[in-house]
Parts: C-alpha cells; sequence; structure tokens
C-alpha cells in the first residue's frame, strides 16, 4: 500500500492491506453513533431541515463495526490512536482500550462558540470529543502550546462549504494533536478520511498518510483538497 494517498473502498477491507505494526499513529473521525437521533427536538420538524439532515449529518449517525479496532491495535507500532467520536460511543471506547488493553487516555473537545440550536430538552451541541488512547512507553512532543486539551472556535461553516463535507474538524486542531504525537516522516492513517483533513495535516508537517473513504465524492473532493483546490459544496444542515 502507497503512502501518501487517499484510497477509494471500504475502510473495513482496505485495512486489511495494512501490514502489521507500520503505523505510527491512527488518527480519525469515525461515523457517530446517535442513540436519540440528532437531538434536535423540534428542530427536524421542518421538513427541509429534515432532508439535509438525511443527506448531510444522517450518513454519519450509523457508528461503526467495533470489530475494526482490532485492526487498529494490528497495525499500530504501539497503540496509539485519536478518535472523534459521540458522546454515546465514549463507554464502549474506553472499555476496549483502557480496561481491555490497558492504555493512558485523554478526552480532549472542541468547543463550539455558535452551536447549532438542537436544545429542545436536552443541552446544546456545544462539545465535540476526541479521545486519545496510548500505550505504555509513547510519548507526548514538547510544547506547551500543543498540550491543551480544549479548543475554542465557532462551527467552521465556510470549511464545510468549500470542501463539501458535513463533519469536518478545524485542520489547525488537527495539525496541533498530530504535531504533538509525532515526528517527520512518521506514519498516519485515518481510516476514515472524509474531507482528507488528516492528510492535508499531514502534509502540512512533513508527515506520512494512508487514508481510506468509501463515499466517491467525498474521496474525489479530498483529492482535489490535497492539491490545493476549493471544492464548493452544497447547502448543508448548518447553513439553517
Amino acid at each position: 500500500m502507497e503512502l501518501n494517498k487517499i484510497y477509494l473502498g471500504d475502510a473495513y477491507e482496505l485495512i486489511k492491506q495494512v501490514p502489521d505494526k507500520s503505523v505510527d499513529l491512527i488518527y480519525t473521525d469515525i461515523p457517530y453513533d446517535y442513540t436519540n437521533g440528532c437531538g434536535g427536538g423540534g428542530f427536524l420538524k421542518s421538513p427541509a431541515r429534515k432532508k439535509l439532515y438525511i443527506e448531510t449529518i444522517g450518513k454519519f449517525d450509523k457508528g461503526i463495526n467495533w470489530s475494526i479496532l482490532d485492526d487498529f491495535v494490528r497495525v499500530c507500532k504501539h497503540i496509539y490512536i485519536y478518535i472523534w467520536c459521540s458522546k454515546e460511543q465514549i463507554p464502549y471506547l474506553l472499555n476496549y482500550f483502557v480496561t481491555e488493553r490497558n492504555c493512558f487516555f485523554n478526552i480532549l473537545v472542541w468547543c463550539k462558540t455558535n452551536p447549532t440550536p438542537f436544545a429542545k430538552n436536552t443541552f446544546l451541541p456545544d462539545l465535540e470529543y476526541c479521545l486519545v488512547f496510548r500505550e505504555k512507553g509513547t510519548k507526548l512532543n514538547d510544547g506547551y502550546k500543543l498540550k491543551s486539551k480544549w479548543y475554542l472556535s465557532g462551527t467552521n461553516v465556510e470549511d464545510k462549504k468549500n470542501f463539501g463535507h458535513a463533519t469536518i474538524k478545524p485542520c489547525d486542531l488537527v495539525e496541533r494533536h498530530i504535531a504533538l504525537s509525532t515526528q517527520e516522516g512518521d506514519v498516519v492513517l485515518d481510516p476514515f478520511s472524509g474531507s482528507g483533513t488528516t492528510a492535508l495535516a499531514c502534509k502540512h508537517l512533513k508527515r506520512n498518510y494512508v487514508g481510506f473513504e468509501i463515499d466517491k465524492k467525498y474521496w474525489e473532493n479530498s483529492c482535489k483538497r490535497l492539491q490545493g483546490e476549493n471544492i464548493h459544496g452544497e447547502l448543508n444542515l448548518f447553513d439553517i
């Protein structure tokens, strides 16, 4: 499998082609699992919003097949993994990596100053969670500014428009995490590549990357993004 390439295909199949203990870091934004739908209450009563939810966030809310975690562990030289996930997925991940694999962990948060108004009988969706799991012997690089566990910004609407992906994460935040946990020339794997943010961050930081993306449109957009092009996405849920 070539480095510095995003592959079009199913992560559950493609990861089988990654050799054992060949990856320095996994950094990925897995498909979320929302046990209570999107938590929006009356927000989705609008037919237009409901349609857009299905077309955007709806394709990311079915969760993942947890068996892929065994492959995550297999391909890592040492367990060192960043996983963006929904609140509902945190207990399973903690059990797998901390209880069963005896890893250290941290919970990092992206705090949004302008969250979408999903707030009927629930808290605002103003936090996103990134869990970090690392095996004994792995290290964090020096850098005071890299080590903050929180990141404050508005929802990155322009990124969503430019690159056509509803759950894109801020590239500077991803760069912070990768700079903290890898060295130049290391290999970073993103099995759910989406808009290609992990790959782009690696390119900026002189890290090698491998990505997998099953959606052809997102794959095409991410390849263009790596070449420096903006992809103007269609209207999505966050514009309403």
